[in-house]
């Protein structure tokens, strides 16, 4: 995983220090739970850009303080909050015996991605948050799957728990305070089926009839219309390049605020500290619900992540919604909230209503106590490094030959995630335009009139914005069809025939 640390390069304290410090302060808080695996020392260099010999030199103090501990050729793993709190850490993650846990639930996954009309016609799909079924770690999966099958814990006629399976609630916790710098118990944790149906049970319980319900836009479409199923009035907010424009909010009282602050979608920009900030102040002056909507925070290419803004809430004002779909894939319908205390009786009663409504109780629990023992294990850390590492080598290749066909570019959303925002020069025409020879030539880009995406003219030159996925799409394969569009957008007369398929 990656640790949300950020170093200031100009302090006047040692990059070490920082790093010893802040490393402390996850555990010290509980944000970093004893026997959580930390980064390797050169996987933790890469991502912060300094020495490896900075962050061996950091664990080493860190250990000597008796925070971590090393074993050879395993890891590193967290010892406790202060030297007085010991951890058996040669009995951490491959031990844990997580099918003692015999109750679970349910699992999540996004919503979107409706085919486009010519969609069997095309070659070369850039399309947008998608994941490779090339990446999913199906060894390792039907390993563990024949494993719990087998064990004499398995039963799937037995019924389950509303709100999720426990031990994978446990590890969600430990996961989400290492990557995303929250402190949260497992009963703050409940497992959906996805962002969706999280934004249901949300839905369900604050949304009546002309509810203000204030989103993003441009942003996600799904969202608008499934809370306008339960009669909300959508207010859509603009953004710019900092997020959510909190001075933009109309003058209501207890709305819902739906936001992607760690990356905006679909412009891929994270909300600045101080936008955060101001829009936690708003949501407590107005007795308003946050919703964090958290999509592909997994993947960081440049630097930490930023905490989840549920970090910065000191009024219980956030709900903090995930999902596995994009890193592990949409299959994979594993997902959760994590709710404010004061919240937890009345959203648990909700989703026990949707998770165990007759004659449906949801996914199957099998799926939830394979992905329990999949994070604990450090599996998914070890996925996420392997998928983080391809994404980025088709990240930097899209980019590379979007430059060399199109001279420089104008690109944005680069720094996570698994699309780019791509403002094609004038001489190409508008985005609909180049999506339109794009797909006469077997080539499939997107823009804000995607059916995915609302709020559009919102946006100032709305027109000129395109996006690219790459996430699914091989590096062979993204040079082949940004050399084909180019090429098809250079010819007088855009040919009709397809690319050949490599």
């Amino acid at each position: 995983m990656q640790l949300p640390i950020v170093l200031q390069r100009h302090s006047a304290v040692s990059l070490q220090s920082q790093l010893i410090g802040q490393i402390r302060e996850f555990i010290v808080l509980d944000r970093l739970k004893p026997g959580s695996r930390l980064p390797g020392t050169r996987a933790l260099s890469e991502q912060l850009r300094i020495s490896r010999n900075t962050v061996l030199l950091a664990y080493d103090s860190l250990e000597i303080e008796g925070y971590i501990k090393t074993l050879e050729n395993i890891g590193t793993f967290v010892v406790g909050k202060s030297p007085d709190l010991a951890l058996r850490v040669e009995e951490s993650p491959k031990s844990l015996n997580l099918l003692a846990h015999s109750k679970p639930s349910r699992p999540a996954a996004v919503t979107v991605a409706p085919a486009s009309a010519l969609k069997n016609e095309v070659c070369y799909d850039f399309e947008l948050e998608s994941s490779d079924p090339d990446l999913f770690p199906a060894a390792v999966w039907r390993r563990l799957m024949n494993r719990h099958m087998r064990s004499s814990k398995f039963n799937l006629t037995g019924d389950t728990s509303p709100l999720g399976f426990e031990a994978l609630r446990s590890v969600i916790c430990d996961f989400l305070g290492a990557s995303r710098g929250m402190r949260i118990c497992p009963e703050q944790v409940i497992i959906v089926t996805g962002i969706q149906q999280a934004l249901s049970i949300i839905g369900h319980v604050y949304v009546n009839e002309r509810t203000p319900v204030l989103i993003e836009a441009p942003g996600c479409a799904a969202t608008g219309d499934l809370f306008r199923g339960y009669g909300a009035q959508i207010l859509p907010v603009p953004i710019d390049q900092d997020g959510l424009l909190v001075h933009s909010l109309p003058p209501v009282k207890e709305a819902v605020i739906f936001t992607t602050p760690a990356r905006q979608f679909p412009l891929g920009t994270p909300m600045k500290e101080n936008r955060r900030k101001e829009l936690l102040r708003w949501a407590n002056e107005t007795s308003s619900l946050i919703v964090e909507a958290d999509y592909d925070s997994d993947f960081a290419y440049d630097g930490s992540p930023m905490p989840a803004l549920y970090t910065l809430d000191a009024g219980d004002s956030v709900i903090h919604v995930g999902s596995f779909a994009t890193s592990l894939g949409s299959g994979i319908r594993v997902g959760y909230m994590v709710v404010p205390p004061r919240l937890i009786d009345e959203i648990g009663k909700a989703a026990t209503l949707f998770n165990h409504g007759f004659p449906c109780h949801g996914a199957a629990w099998i799926e939830q106590s394979i992905l329990a023992e999949f994070i604990a294990s450090g599996a998914f850390d070890k996925h996420l490094r392997m998928v983080r590492k391809a994404y980025l080598e088709r990240r930097d290749t899209l980019i590379s030959e979007l430059s060399r066909h199109f001279g420089p570019v104008d690109v944005g959303g680069t720094s996570s995630g698994t699309h780019v925002v791509w403002r094609p020069p004038n001489e190409l025409g508008d985005a609909k335009t180049i999506r339109q020879v794009g797909m006469s030539c077997g080539v499939a880009v997107y823009t804000l009139e995607d059916e995915t995406i609302a709020g559009a003219e919102n946006l100032p030159e709305w027109q000129r914005y395109l996006f690219l996925g790459y996430a699914a799409i091989k590096a062979p394969r993204i040079r082949a069809g940004i050399s084909l569009l180019a090429n098809t957008l250079r010819s007088p007369a855009p040919s009709l025939s397809m690319g050949p398929a490599l």
